[in-house]
């Protein structure tokens, strides 16, 4: 009995107990499914396009640093682009403080539409709701009601003539 417990069930799992019994074989490698890939690629991309950037800077700087009148010139440039820049920003800021402004007053005459049609016309509803609850109710007692007592003494004296009338056996 001990000899079994000592030894791996092969019936069950006969792959992965040969794969595990041998010597020199580790675990065997989770399946793929084709999604994974390396990112060593991606990594060596980010780090070139790094110091390609850093390469321009300090080219640019250096040429900048030797020319004064394109390095001004190169400044004003950016100073109107900058401003351009800035007016754009605040042109869509405008817009969306417009849109923001419009969508507002379309929330507000929503609410007033609730407010004034829709509440009286669950109101009238409500109303009707009751009054149909109301006649259901007198109907049931004027009309309804007599009918099943009636009904239910004439059963009951039908049960009792029955049992006066009824053979003895």
């Amino acid at each position: 009995m001990h000899d079994d417990l000592s030894r791996p069930n092969t019936r069950l799992y006969p792959d992965s107990v040969r794969l595990l019994a041998e010597p020199g074989h580790a675990d065997p490698p989770p399946p793929s499914n084709g999604k994974s890939r390396s990112r060593k690629p991606v990594i060596i991309i980010a780090v070139a396009s790094c110091l390609g950037l850093v390469v321009v800077g300090v080219v640019l700087a250096v040429v900048l640093y030797n020319h004064p009148q394109s390095a001004g010139t190169l400044r004003d440039v950016f100073l109107v682009m900058l401003g351009i820049q800035t007016m754009i920003v605040n042109l869509l800021l405008i817009v969306v403080l417009a849109v923001l402004i419009y969508v507002a007053f379309r929330v507000y005459d929503l609410t007033q539409f609730v407010e004034n049609e829709l509440r009286p016309i669950v109101r009238r509803a409500d109303d009707m709701v009751r009054t149909v609850h109301s006649r259901t109710v007198f109907v049931s007692d004027t009309a309804v009601k007599p009918v099943i007592e009636v009904v239910g003494f004439v059963a009951a004296v039908k049960s009792i003539i029955r049992s006066f009338t009824r053979p003895a056996h």
